[in-house]
C-alpha cells in the first residue's frame, strides 16, 4: 500500500523526477497481426514485423519490477510463441498481468494454458455484436470463432475453478457498430462475461478514414444508443464504463470530431506512474503513441533511472504539467483523472491491489 501511497503523492505533486519506478508497465509484445481493422493504423506504420524476445521480457521486468503489467500492442499478443512464458514469468515475479486478444486463436488448449498461467485479466477485442458487423470492421469472417474462443474460455475457468482471468470485451464505438452497443450488453449477459469496456475512437494517425469511421454519425442517436444500453447493463448486471462514457459524452463528441476545447483542461497523470515499451524497447508515455514516435530512450540500451529521469521525460511532465498538449495525440486525448481509475475496479479490477 506504501507504493500506491507514493504513487498517490506524484500524481498530485507532479515532480519532474522521480525516485519511483513506474508501477504500471505496457510492454508489446509483438507486431504482428493477424487481422486488418479499419481503425487500427498498424498497417500504415508497420512494414515489417516482429516479436519481443523473452530475454528481452526479462531484462524489463528485472530492471523495472513494475506491480502492473499490460502486454499489449498494435500486434495480437498470442501470435507470439512465448507470451504464456512472459505470463508466468511476471506472475512469479509478483505482478499482476492483463492481455488483449482478437480471441481468434484461443483454442480449448491454450484456454486452458491461460487459465493456469495465471493471467488476472483477459480484455477481448470484438466490436460487433453481430457477424456482418464484425467482418466489415475486422476483415475476417471469424465471429463465430471469437464466440467458441471466449466459451472455451468461460468454460476452462469452471473447470479449473478459477476465478481468473477477469474477462472483458473490449468494443471501440464507431458509425459502423454504434447501433449494436445494446446488443453487446446482451451478448456479454449471454456468454457470462465480467464486463464491458467501450472504447472511443482514436483518429489521430488515421484522419484520412474519418468518412468511413464517424461521417455522418448523428450525435442524437449516439447518445439515445448509449441510454438504451446503459439501462440494459444495469438491468442485466452487467459492468461497463458507460455510465462515465454517458455522463462526459459530450467531451467524448469532441474527440469524435477532433475538437479539443472541452477537455484541455483535464491534466494527464500517467507520466508520473506509467510507461509505454515498444516490441525493440523504445520506451514512450503511453500506448496512444504506439504508433506515434515519442522516444524517451531505449530500455534494452540504457537504465531505466537514465530514461525515466532523462531530458525528454522531464520536458514531457513539465508541459503536461503547465497544461499544454505537446503532441497532436495529445490534444485529441481525453486523459482519465486519478478518481476515473480508482473508480474502475469493475472493468479494470485490482489496480490497488
Amino acid at each position: 500500500m506504501l507504493t500506491y501511497l507514493k504513487t498517490v503523492s506524484n500524481i498530485l505533486r507532479k515532480p519532474l523526477t522521480l525516485r519511483q519506478r513506474p508501477i504500471h508497465i505496457q510492454l508489446e509484445p509483438t507486431t504482428y497481426c493477424n487481422l486488418n481493422c479499419t481503425m487500427c493504423g498498424r498497417s500504415q506504420h508497420f512494414q515489417t514485423s516482429t516479436h519481443m524476445r523473452v530475454p528481452d521480457f526479462e531484462r524489463i521486468l528485472h530492471q523495472i519490477q513494475p506491480r502492473k503489467i499490460t502486454l499489449s500492442g498494435v500486434g495480437e499478443p498470442f501470435m507470439n510463441p512465448d507470451l504464456l512464458d512472459m505470463i508466468r514469468l511476471a506472475k512469479a515475479a509478483g505482478a499482476s498481468i492483463n492481455t488483449t486478444t482478437n480471441c481468434t486463436l484461443l483454442t480449448p488448449a491454450r484456454c486452458e494454458q491461460i487459465v493456469r498461467s495465471g493471467l488476472d485479466l483477459i480484455k477481448i477485442s470484438i466490436d460487433g455484436a453481430k457477424a456482418d458487423t464484425y467482418q466489415r470492421i475486422r476483415g475476417e469472417d471469424k465471429f463465430l470463432q471469437v464466440l467458441d474462443g471466449l466459451r472455451a474460455l468461460t468454460e476452462a475457468k469452471k473447470r479449473l475453478s478459477s476465478v481468473t482471468p477477469f474477462i472483458r470485451l473490449n468494443y471501440v464505438m464507431s458509425k459502423a457498430n454504434y447501433q449494436e452497443i445494446a446488443a453487446t450488453i446482451e451478448l456479454a449477459a449471454k456468454l457470462g462475461v465480467d464486463a464491458v469496456y467501450f472504447q472511443p475512437l482514436e483518429l489521430v494517425g488515421i484522419e484520412d478514414r474519418y468518412e468511413l469511421l464517424v461521417g455522418d454519425l448523428a450525435y442524437e442517436d449516439f447518445a439515445e444508443e448509449i441510454r438504451r444500453a446503459l439501462a440494459l447493463s444495469r438491468e442485466q448486471q452487467v459492468s461497463t464504463n458507460l455510465a462515465r462514457i454517458s455522463a462526459q459524452l459530450p467531451t467524448y463528441w469532441d474527440k469524435y470530431q477532433m475538437h479539443t476545447h472541452s477537455h484541455a483542461t483535464r491534466i494527464c497523470i500517467l507520466p508520473w506512474f506509467s510507461t509505454y515499451i515498444t516490441v525493440d524497447g523504445i520506451v514512450r508515455p503511453c500506448c496512444s503513441f504506439s504508433q506515434t514516435p515519442a522516444d524517451m530512450g531505449n530500455i534494452l540500451h540504457s537504465d531505466l533511472s537514465e530514461i525515466w529521469n532523462g531530458k525528454p521525460y522531464q520536458q514531457f511532465r513539465k508541459a503536461i504539467r503547465a497544461g499544454n498538449r505537446p503532441y497532436q495525440i495529445c490534444k485529441n486525448c481525453v486523459p482519465q483523472t486519478l478518481t476515473d481509475i480508482l473508480r474502475s475496479s469493475d472493468i479494470l479490477p485490482g489496480f490497488l491491489k
